[in-house]
């Protein structure tokens, strides 16, 4: 089964795509609400009472994920076959990440072949 890819017209095979996987262990967010730090300057006009801020970032990276072919995570029922999806290749190689995850995310970076990548949504 090959699709084809919207943007370039060349075909994507199930098999030659690598898919990140979340690791078991990956922990849920934790989001802690602090004050306004009054040692840290603020733009006149700026209301901080309107304003949240977090003890941490918001969003944690989605950092070295590990990477299984896409036809065994859709075989395993992982990744549904109109499961969304973004496409790019690092490394000389071809690697998926599924939108769901990178929803959560915003942002994943990792290296392949020796090359760093990084990828935000």
């Amino acid at each position: 089964m090959s699709k084809k890819n919207k943007r370039t017209g060349s075909a994507l095979g199930a098999s030659a795509l690598a898919l990140a996987i979340l690791s078991p262990t990956a922990e849920a967010q934790r989001f802690v609400e602090v004050e306004a730090d009054p040692s840290q300057p603020v733009k006149e006009g700026f209301d901080t009472d309107r304003a949240m801020f977090f003890a941490q970032p918001n969003f944690v990276p989605f950092r070295d994920p590990e990477f299984e072919s896409l036809r065994s995570a859709m075989l395993a029922g992982d990744v549904k076959e109109d499961a969304p999806v973004l496409v790019f290749e690092a490394g000389g190689e071809t690697l998926v990440l599924v939108m769901e995850q990178m929803v959560y995310h915003h942002v994943a970076q990792g290296t392949t072949g020796g090359e760093p990548w990084m990828v935000t949504f």
